[in-house]
């Protein structure tokens, strides 16, 4: 990072109020329209019952276990939408029931970077950011960075960013507002990127035969949570996804994915 960018970069660090990373307070979830997202720890409380009073992880498929109610979908409800349920339901068992909800931790809301920024990793999104504005608060862009080949990935979209334009001359049509799910990838020539449930994502040095499997394994292989056949592979703007399992287990079609310099390889979580 050198120049005009490091100095519109302090500056941004200068005037923003931070954000924290990874999980966040539960303050900033109070609001009516946030909507509750896999990952999200709830503090679930009934009233004169404290023997059903539960912390809950959200899992990925938008689910929590309570006691006596079994399996709830909450993902995608706002805190008061699901304490109205709740009370509903626990009311046909418990006389005069009366349930709050409060988000003790934010998961759902993260952006990641991956690559040549100073932390690479999630943030929780838990305001408007402009890309500038995020990247200042992950510490700036590292030496040697490739903003020819930086992207962001929306879903299984590239969204159209000239990160040239937007550090070099600071034009403001490229900075654009950020969504959770983001990732925001900024290569250095030379290297792929492996992300996700592996136990050491880190950038891998490429060489001529690299390989899908062999890229997951420099990274320490998959984690418990990994769903190894659901591994996906971003080239150039495109997604392809790999079955990894096939590839381990020797099935005679399966053969496994020769690599190319600044492709990014993300493990997904698996379904419960």
């Amino acid at each position: 990072m050198r120049g005009g960018f490091r100095t519109v970069v302090m500056f941004l660090l200068s005037v923003l109020v931070l954000a924290p990373l990874g999980g966040a307070s539960a303050q900033t979830a109070q609001t009516a329209d946030y909507r509750i997202g896999p990952g999200d720890v709830l503090a679930i409380m009934v009233w004169d019952n404290k023997d059903l009073d539960q912390k809950v992880f959200v899992r990925p498929d938008g689910k929590i276990s309570l006691s006596l109610l079994g399996e709830i979908a909450a993902g995608g409800l706002t805190v008061a939408e699901l304490a109205t349920m709740l009370t509903d339901m626990y009311g046909k068992t418990v006389k005069g029931a009366q349930v709050v909800v409060d988000v003790a931790e934010i998961h759902s809301r993260g952006i990641y970077f991956v690559g040549e920024v100073t932390r690479p990793g999630q943030l929780q999104l838990l305001q408007d950011l402009t890309l500038l504005q995020a990247i200042a608060m992950v510490g700036g862009l590292t030496e040697g960075v490739d903003l020819a080949s930086a992207t962001v990935l929306r879903g299984n979209h590239v969204v159209p960013v000239d990160f040239v334009k937007l550090v070099k001359k600071g034009d403001v049509n490229e900075n654009i507002r950020l969504q959770p799910g983001d990732t925001i990838f900024v290569p250095m020539a030379g290297s792929v990127y492996v992300q996700g449930e592996v136990k050491a994502p880190h950038p891998i040095k490429f060489a001529k035969d690299l390989t899908i499997v062999k890229a997951i394994v420099q990274a320490g292989g998959f984690t418990p949570m990994a769903a190894p056949k659901r591994v996906s592979v971003l080239r150039g703007g495109q997604a392809f996804d790999v079955n990894v399992v096939r590839i381990m287990d020797g099935e005679r079609d399966a053969r496994d994915v020769p690599l190319e310099p600044g492709d990014i390889i993300t493990v997904p979580q698996r379904l419960f």
